[in-house]
């Protein structure tokens, strides 16, 4: 994809997006400095820490782009993901505490 195509298709994400309605999001009380964190430029939130609750799995991108897990504010984008989930599996410990420390 060009530059171009991608601006346009995160324009595109961000104007579905309904991060700003999500329980994690909320608890942060403030505005993040982006949101649409599933898309792969974007990644995790350098702010939310906590995990509340998530509205992935309701996002109309969620469906469109066939993704698989959640918490892309915390955990990071699908592939950074799928990538830490069959890590974990080969190391024998949990996904959660890999993706942490690969932060």
């Amino acid at each position: 994809m060009t530059p171009k195509q991608i601006a346009e298709r995160l324009k595109m994400v961000e104007s579905a997006c309904i991060c700003k309605g999500c329980p994690t999001y909320k608890n942060l009380e403030r505005e993040d400095d982006y949101i649409s964190y599933c898309f792969p430029t974007r990644g995790a939130s350098k702010n939310i820490t906590e995990e509340k609750g998530c509205t992935c799995g309701i996002c109309p991108i969620y469906g469109q782009m066939k993704f698989m897990n959640t918490y892309y504010c915390t955990r990071g984008i699908e592939m950074k993901q799928k990538e830490a989930i069959a890590e974990a599996a080969w190391n024998g410990h949990s996904v959660w505490d890999h993706l942490r420390r690969r932060r």
